[in-house]
């Protein structure tokens, strides 16, 4: 195939995430990166070779803003499960720690993972951001064209159990970023410590928040399932005192609560506590397909967006959806919230993922200096802006696609 310098591409639409969707767009090249986007009535006297997309739409490359690559081995735990959610999140959790204790063969272990990566790939995925509980965990994305930012997760929630997360958080190389795992499982000085240390990075601070009744019930009351389950495994302790109150509200008491902390899942938050969301500044990722399967509710999408809260889309892992696939994310999201605008979906699996990360110049929108590689043809035949980002906010498994490269 010859290769041209040069590159001009065109479609019926542009989705640039920097501005208004343009008709009839085109993007112009030259050794890899973009250098304009605009109407194609502007760019069509370029010294380029002309790549036309007609029946298709030019989009950034989307952000994944959770997921446990290093979980992929568990994949049969949401295959077996599906359409029978666990009757509390407790049950599935003990299933996770019973069969990763099996799953010992590190090889295969890691080849599912970057097989998980591969997919995310194939699906439009520029990049991702990773969570593990293993050091090593962080090369999984390595020369790979999928970006990984992984962040290593601890977990201890008093006593000697949080003494030595904190331990291991201060031993870890200063290139690492860490997070603690949640309010449930992570003591108020682990937390502190990390999200210090996630400043002093200048790193984002991700942490699984609210995604349940059970753990709400706990954080408020000491008591239900996530008690027992602490308990047996002797995870709780007596130091550990109960916050009394939701955990967006026990974030935000600990002081770590900013524009770099992505509250992860979010399904069971209250009106006051959408509203420290957005006074904050904190981010929010949308899980839907994990959420449907663990069946632990739905966010409240709607309610987020009024208030002003940045959101993002997450897979989650293999070991709680059957599919990494932000278009089925997407997908799942407009079942669910039919009345959301579908453009505000699709900006949470592209451009503010981007933005969160501290990358918006670069990953999920389309503008000069952007690398060609970073850029999707969608297929989609849309007569207007609103029916093409209704198509590809509910195309789901059936989306064909190329990268730009």
């Amino acid at each position: 195939m010859q290769e041209y310098p040069r590159y001009l591409y065109r479609a019926p639409f542009v989705v640039t995430g920097t501005g208004p969707v343009l008709v009839d767009g085109a993007v112009l090249t030259e050794e890899g990166v973009v250098t304009a986007v605009g109407p194609f009535a502007e760019l069509r006297g370029a010294d380029a070779k002309l790549e036309e997309y007609d029946g298709h739409v030019i989009v950034p490359g989307l952000v994944n803003g959770h997921a446990h690559l290093e979980l992929s081995h568990l994949a049969d735990l949401s295959r077996e499960g599906q359409g029978t959610p666990p009757a509390d999140m407790t049950v599935w959790i003990r299933e996770l720690l019973a069969a990763r204790a099996l799953a010992q063969d590190e090889a295969e272990n890691d080849l599912a993972a970057r097989l998980a990566l591969a997919r995310l790939y194939a699906g439009g995925c520029r990049a991702v951001l990773d969570i593990g509980n293993l050091p090593e965990s962080r090369f999984i994305g390595e020369d790979f064209k999928t970006q990984v930012y992984f962040h290593l997760e601890l977990f201890g929630l008093s006593g000697e159990v949080e003494q030595a997360a904190l331990d291991s958080l201060r031993a870890q190389p200063a290139d690492i970023c860490c997070t603690a795992h949640a309010p449930y499982s992570s003591g108020p000085a682990l937390i502190r410590a990390a999200k210090e240390r996630a400043r002093g990075q200048g790193a984002p601070f991700p942490i699984h928040v609210a995604e349940s009744a059970a753990e709400d019930a706990f954080l408020r009351t000491g008591g239900g399932p996530f008690a027992d389950f602490l308990q047996e495994k002797g995870l709780m302790g007596d130091a550990f005192a109960v916050p009394g109150c939701g955990a967006v509200s026990y974030l935000d008491a600990l002081g770590v609560l900013d524009e770099k902390t992505l509250c992860v899942h979010g399904v069971h938050v209250s009106d006051a506590e959408i509203a420290i969301l957005a006074r904050r500044g904190a981010a929010v990722c949308l899980c839907p397909g994990s959420n449907r399967f663990l069946g632990v509710g739905t966010a409240p999408l709607a309610r987020y967006l009024a208030a002003g809260v940045p959101l993002l889309l997450g897979t989650d892992s293999l070991a709680s959806n059957p599919e990494l696939s932000l278009w089925r994310e997407m997908q799942l999201l407009r079942q669910e919230h039919p009345e959301v605008d579908p453009a505000a979906v699709f900006a949470m699996a592209t451009e503010n993922g981007g933005r969160f990360l501290g990358l918006g110049h670069r990953l999920g929108v389309i503008a000069p200096g952007v690398g060609a590689s970073s850029l999707l043809a969608v297929r989609c035949a849309a007569q207007s802006v609103e029916a093409m980002f209704a198509k590809l906010t509910t195309v789901g498994s059936e989306v064909r696609l190329e990268w730009l490269e």
